[in-house]
């Protein structure tokens, strides 16, 4: 078993096409189809079920993939350890929510592209449950969730704090509850944190749960919202262009459930390179 074949491996894991993952290779695909049968003659076991033109992982492949991602992550960091230099260089892979995304990272990112133009950075979209996982399979670098973690395998550094607001449509009038418990709650993806403390609320002072609909996209969320369909759980720090325009009305929650802590995490025992600390101390995380 070599490296090379863990990263081809790991490409039709993706890919679910080995002429896919030839492809994105740049490989015959014969030579991917020699390395996977090579790994499983190797393994004794079968990796992949073949289907016609797509393939898909085998228990045994299923188990394989995250020791294989740990692997190429070592391997990865050991060839930065050793062209490690005062100057960052390398891929530089960051994990963040949309809404930290879009209104914290931007101007992050600017900056640390102007300092260090010879790192490559990228940047993975999720909710914080699934950058947690990403961070554990070795997948981002770091990433910026809704803390706290409190998880073994994590370190996290507190960054921001975000205060939270219930959006409705625009209205000069003065807001009444219950004029909004009958509307539907969106949201943009399933298990968001912003509103489950909404949803408490509610349930601590004796109103029922609302009823949540999920709508695909933050911008298509707040557009619903905007046209007067449902209402929405928010930082204030991603609508506050939206409120300055008189396009919807924004009401804080309670301080005890409308601040939220983001924390930057990454792997306890991830190797700390040159890229990473910069980028950590571009934040504002001193205590590295």
């Amino acid at each position: 078993m070599d490296i090379r074949s863990l990263e081809v491996f790991k490409a039709v894991a993706i890919e679910q096409s080995i002429t896919k993952a030839a492809e994105k290779l740049n490989y015959v695909q014969s030579n991917v189809t020699a390395r996977i049968q090579r790994l499983e003659q190797e393994l004794g076991v079968p990796l992949l079920y073949r289907y016609h033109k797509k393939v898909s992982l085998t228990p045994a492949g299923r188990e394989l993939l995250p020791h294989a991602n740990k692997l190429l992550y070592d391997f990865e960091e050991a060839i930065e350890a050793v062209k490690l230099s005062s100057a960052p260089r390398g891929t530089l892979r960051i994990g963040a929510m949309e809404s930290t995304a879009s209104t914290r990272l931007p101007l992050i990112f600017s900056q640390y592209h102007k300092k260090f133009p010879q790192v490559e950075l990228s940047l993975y979209m999720a909710p914080t449950v699934d950058q947690v996982s990403t961070i554990l399979e070795y997948k981002v670098d770091g990433a910026f969730v809704d803390g706290p973690i409190l998880h073994p395998e994590i370190v996290e550094y507190p960054v921001f704090e975000e205060s939270l607001v219930l959006i409705t449509s625009f209205s000069p009038e003065p807001f009444q509850l219950e004029s909004i418990l009958h509307e539907p709650l969106l949201s943009s993806f399933a298990h968001c944190i912003y509103l489950g403390r909404w949803q408490r609320w509610l349930e601590d002072n004796g109103y029922a749960s609302m009823k949540v609909m999920e709508y695909g996209t933050l911008e298509g969320v707040l557009k619903c919202v905007e046209n007067g369909l449902g209402v929405t759980v928010l930082p204030v720090s991603m609508v506050e262009s939206r409120i300055h325009q008189g396009r919807i009305s924004c009401h804080p929650l309670p301080e005890s459930y409308g601040k939220v802590p983001t924390v930057f995490i990454r792997r306890r025992d991830s190797y700390m390179t040159s890229a990473l600390s910069q980028f950590m101390e571009l934040v504002g995380i001193t205590n590295l």
